[in-house]
């Protein structure tokens, strides 16, 4: 036969439980708290907050722990942070229970999580989509061609590319990247940034060279489109540049984006900028 827990244990485990506790009306009034709540939040900021209601409190000390959330975050007066899971439920119909489960660790482990993750990110040189370069790996790559370049004044044209089809487009991404790397000359260098725009590196080429080579590009990529099954229209859109003394890698990625943003302003389904 079960036995219940008289009131006098049940209040013992309460006041002695390791999580802050408070107790509510149904106006969400603070009626009662237990021991861990006082030692959380100190025993003057716990009387002040008795008989208060926690939807008026919106300038208090405490009002970033009372928030009716399911987790919060509040900062102490020595500065620091404490993270909390919330859980409410009802006892007896008339008041309600809000319980304070520490989640600290977790917090801190999820952080450090996210911060190897962008390391990783961060040390990883090719687009996981393509298989090319990726905006960092462009980067190293690039900046000892624009260095010889200034060293010995030769020309360098970056063509910077949008496709856009009909299927999934991680697919044609993939068929996009195989073209290129079947049409470009090998000290070419070929990227895809993060929003999945192609960058072509042409060391030894002229702008007017470049713009040939997008026009042969285009008609590639027409050409593609119709051996897809079914047949499948291919919209394009290009802007090109070429290096200039001061420039950096930097520099000329910028510029080159900015004539794609400037083709792609003037909404052709080919539309070239330089």
């Amino acid at each position: 036969m079960t036995e219940f827990l008289s009131p006098a244990q049940a209040l013992a485990i309460v006041d002695n439980c390791p999580f802050a506790l408070l107790v509510l009306d149904k106006q969400d009034c603070v009626i009662s708290y237990n021991h861990g709540f006082e030692q959380l939040v100190g025993r003057a900021r716990a009387m002040n907050l008795h008989g208060k209601c926690l939807p008026a409190l919106r300038e208090h000390p405490l009002q970033a722990l009372l928030r009716n959330e399911k987790s919060v975050c509040w900062t102490d007066p020595e500065d620091i942070k404490h993270h909390f899971e919330v859980h409410n439920f009802e006892l007896d119909g008339e008041t309600r229970a809000r319980l304070f489960i520490g989640i600290d660790r977790q917090v801190q482990l999820e952080q450090a999580h996210a911060r190897l993750d962008l390391e990783l990110k961060q040390q990883v040189m090719t687009d996981s989509v393509t298989g090319l370069l990726n905006q960092r790996g462009m980067m190293l790559a690039l900046e000892p061609q624009v260095a010889r370049s200034r060293r010995y004044n030769s020309t360098i044209s970056v063509l910077m590319m949008e496709v856009h089809g009909e299927q999934q487009h991680n697919r044609l991404l993939q068929q996009v990247a195989r073209l290129l790397k079947d049409q470009l000359r090998w000290a070419d260098l070929i990227g895809c940034n993060e929003r999945h725009e192609f960058i072509l590196v042409l060391p030894e080429t002229a702008p007017d060279a470049a713009l040939r080579l997008a026009d042969k590009l285009r008609q590639r990529l027409l050409a593609l489109g119709e051996e897809m099954p079914g047949g499948e229209h291919i919209n394009t859109c290009y802007g090109v540049t070429d290096w200039r003394r001061n420039d950096n890698a930097t520099s000329l990625l910028k510029r080159a984006g900015m004539a794609l943003s400037q083709a792609r302003s003037e909404q052709g389904e080919h539309a070239i900028a330089l």
